[in-house]
């Protein structure tokens, strides 16, 4: 926010952040964590098979555990009415990882919605993309761009005299840095927006040609990508039009006449940005744990998990090595 420091507290409904912010970060990080890390692990058995689309589901996955981790910090910075008693290294870290895994999100959902459309559309043209090691580079690429614009942004935002005054963090936006966001949204988050639709309702388009599926499979899919893009457009677009709208009304207005406007979306600003984190939960669920072959992964995995345990104490029961395998079992000497 760009308000003057000496009536920043008086002016601004500092206080306010805490009655909503609290509720919804707890309940991200109760849900969250447990279900991104049941993601992971069941991606990293998806990866060994060589199927390309987990190689971006997992670093969507990544991002969501990692912004998930920075939901405490600013839980503890609303508790305390956005006075922050953490330093300005520990403002600047936390600002870092949580932006660059909310806009690394929005990328990495792109490409999923890109990397069904290349396999529905195009499965011969962009074979190099369709590979592991081609879905891995792509992914560094976009960590990369997203970690030095995000930088760029922080940095813009804390330099300067009188930007710091130690007990805000980030709440100030200065001209050259709102200028930047105006610049740097349509790259950041427009692009990835338009792209992912237009990959999504050309992969529909496309499903109805299909000769071959039947007509629930096709409902079921249909409604399937209709659920992704009304839960991008529900959680994400709401935040991103509202802080583009301010960052172009400072811009437009300069920063003392805009102060005044900034102080009246205060609340809805930080409103849309707590929903985003929502996407933490929704995330693993629709492109991890609802999907059928997923989960009969997971139960053979979680099966497998207790058959081994289940021989394991069998063996210790009996004197024998845990580490003895079926064929071994088999093999012993029945008394």
């Amino acid at each position: 926010m760009n308000i003057n420091t000496t009536d920043m507290c008086s002016s601004v409904p500092f206080n306010i952040t805490k009655y909503f912010k609290i509720p919804i970060y707890s309940i991200v990080v109760a849900a969250g964590l447990p279900l991104n890390c049941l993601a992971l692990w069941v991606l990293i058995f998806q990866i060994k098979r060589s199927i390309t689309l987990s190689v971006y589901i997992l670093n969507l996955v990544l991002a969501n555990l990692l912004q998930t981790l920075t939901l405490p910090f600013w839980m503890y910075y609303s508790y305390h009415d956005h006075c922050w008693h953490l330093g300005k290294a520990m403002c600047v870290v936390a600002g870092l990882a949580f932006r660059t895994n909310f806009y690394a999100k929005n990328n990495f959902l792109c490409l999923i919605a890109m990397e069904r459309f290349i396999g529905l559309v195009h499965p011969l043209k962009f074979h190099r993309l369709q590979t592991i090691s081609g879905a891995a580079k792509v992914c560094t690429i976009t960590w990369f761009l997203v970690v030095v614009l995000c930088s760029v942004g922080i940095w813009l935002q804390v330099k300067g005299p009188g930007l710091w005054q130690g007990q805000h963090c980030l709440d100030e936006v200065p001209l050259h840095y709102a200028r930047f966001k105006v610049a740097t949204t349509s790259l950041s988050f427009f692009a990835p927006f338009l792209l992912m639709g237009f990959f999504y309702f050309r992969v529909l388009f496309e499903l109805r040609k299909v000769t071959s599926l039947e007509k629930k499979v096709k409902r079921q899919i249909y409604g399937f990508v209709s659920l992704i893009i009304a839960s991008f457009f529900l959680l994400f677009v709401p935040y991103q039009v509202v802080s583009y709208y301010q960052y172009l009304s400072i811009v437009i207005l300069g920063e003392k006449e805009s102060g005044e406007f900034e102080r009246s979306i205060f609340i809805c600003f930080h409103t849309t940005l707590s929903l985003t984190t929502l996407g933490n939960i929704l995330d693993p669920l629709l492109y991890i744990l609802l999907l059928k072959d997923v989960r009969a992964e997971l139960k053979d995995l979680i099966c497998c998990k207790a058959h081994k345990t289940g021989i394991s104490y069998s063996l210790k029961e009996q004197g024998l090595s845990p580490r003895c395998t079926s064929g071994q079992m088999l093999d012993q000497p029945r008394s």
